[in-house]
């Protein structure tokens, strides 16, 4: 399931020559926020895992494929009724027929996670 219009939609995107940034709104009334938690929605981790991955696959216009993940942090808790936008910032240099993909997540609170992996085409 794709979550780009369904969790969160793109109201801002911008490009350079080695990655792009977005702006992101999450949708605080999606279904995950029923069980994660119930009177205090937090947004998964994982789900900003496949942020990064539908966010490259729809700058790239390719489907990808996660190969490695080499190192992910959660810094902060996303509560999408107290904060629902988010930038998320991508840096991509290709390797070897392979995507080394470095991303970060920032809303006003600061940097709430960031993210090193490697993807294929």
């Amino acid at each position: 399931m794709k979550l780009l219009n369904d969790l969160f939609e793109i109201i801002d995107s911008s490009g350079n020559g080695s990655g792009f940034s977005v702006t992101i709104r999450i949708k605080s009334d999606h279904l995950v926020y029923k069980g994660h938690f119930p009177g205090y929605p937090v947004t998964p981790g994982v789900v900003f895992l496949q942020i990064v991955h539908e966010l490259l696959e729809h700058h790239l216009k390719k489907e990808i494929r996660l190969v490695e993940i080499s190192s992910t942090k959660f810094l902060k808790i996303v509560n999408p009724e107290k904060e629902n936008t988010a930038t998320i910032s991508v840096e991509v240099a290709s390797k070897d027929s392979l995507l080394h993909v470095k991303a970060l997540g920032k809303n006003s609170l600061g940097i709430f996670f960031k993210f090193d992996a490697i993807y294929t085409l």
